[in-house]
C-alpha cells in the first residue's frame, strides 16, 4: 500500500514543483481573465445598455457578485473546479459591463478617448499584482488578521461597491470612500496571494487561479471606480 502524499505548501515544495505551479495557476488565471473580458465586452455590449434602471442595474451586479464569490467557490473548492472557475469568471464580467460603459463615458469626455481610463486602470493593477507576487515570495508574512477583517467586511464591501457605484457619492467623501474601497481590494489581493503560495498545496493550481483572478478584477473595478471619480472632479 502507497503511503499517502504529504501536502506541503507551494513555497515549501521543490523548486521544480514550484515552477511548474506557478506556471499551471498563471495559465489558468489567464484563460479566467480572459474569460472574464470576453463576458465584459459582451455585458457592455448587449447587457449593460439595456438595462436602464438603476435599481435593476444594482440587483444584476450584485447577483453576478453572488455567484462569482459565494457560490462558483463551492464548485471550485469541491469536484467541478474547471466549471467553476469558467462560473466565476463569466458572471464577475458582467458585473464589469456596467462599470466599462460608465468608463468609456468618462474618458471619451475627459480624454478625448474611450479607453485611457480602462488602460490606466489595468496598469495600475498589473504593477500592484506583480510587485505584491515579488514582496510575499521573498518576505513570507502572516496576514491571518487580513483574513479576519476580509471574512466579515467581505460581504458587505462587495454590496457597498456595487450601492456607491450605482448611486454615486460626490464630492471629498466620495473620493475617500472610492480610495478606501482600493485599499480594501489591495489588502484583499495581498492576502490573497500570500495564501496562494504559503498555504495552498501544489496540487491547487486552479484554486490558486480563483483566489488571484477574482481578487485581480476587484482590485481593477475599484481603481477604475477611483480614476472615474478623480476625472470627474477635475
Amino acid at each position: 500500500m502507497a503511503a499517502p502524499s504529504i501536502s506541503i505548501p507551494v513555497i515549501e515544495a521543490p523548486a521544480e514543483e514550484r515552477v511548474e505551479y506557478l506556471k499551471k495557476t498563471g495559465l489558468y488565471t489567464a484563460i479566467s481573465l480572459t474569460i472574464a473580458a470576453f463576458s465584459a465586452v459582451f455585458s457592455t455590449l448587449f447587457i449593460a445598455p439595456v438595462i436602464t434602471g438603476r435599481w435593476t442595474s444594482l440587483i444584476v451586479i450584485l447577483g453576478s457578485w453572488g455567484i462569482a464569490h459565494y457560490v462558483a467557490p463551492r464548485f471550485v473548492f469541491g469536484t467541478a473546479k474547471q466549471a467553476g472557475l469558467v462560473l466565476a469568471s463569466v458572471f464577475e464580467g458582467v458585473a464589469f459591463g456596467f462599470l466599462l460603459l460608465t468608463a468609456l463615458y468618462v474618458s471619451a469626455a475627459a480624454h478625448g478617448n474611450e479607453f485611457v481610463l480602462i488602460g490606466q486602470a489595468m496598469a495600475a493593477t498589473a504593477l500592484t499584482a506583480f510587485g505584491m507576487v515579488g514582496y510575499l515570495w521573498a518576505n513570507p508574512k502572516d496576514f491571518s488578521f487580513i483574513g479576519a477583517g476580509l471574512s466579515m467586511l467581505g460581504l458587505p464591501m462587495l454590496c457597498l461597491m456595487g450601492i456607491t457605484f450605482i448611486f454615486p457619492i460626490g464630492g471629498t467623501l466620495g473620493l475617500m470612500i472610492a480610495a478606501g474601497f482600493v485599499v480594501f481590494s489591495a489588502a484583499a489581493l495581498l492576502y490573497s496571494t500570500n495564501t496562494v503560495l504559503h498555504d495552498l498545496d501544489t496540487s491547487m493550481h486552479i484554486e490558486g487561479a480563483y483566489m488571484i483572478s477574482m481578487a485581480l478584477l476587484t482590485l481593477l473595478w475599484n481603481i477604475l471606480v477611483l480614476l472615474m471619480r478623480l476625472t470627474s472632479r477635475d
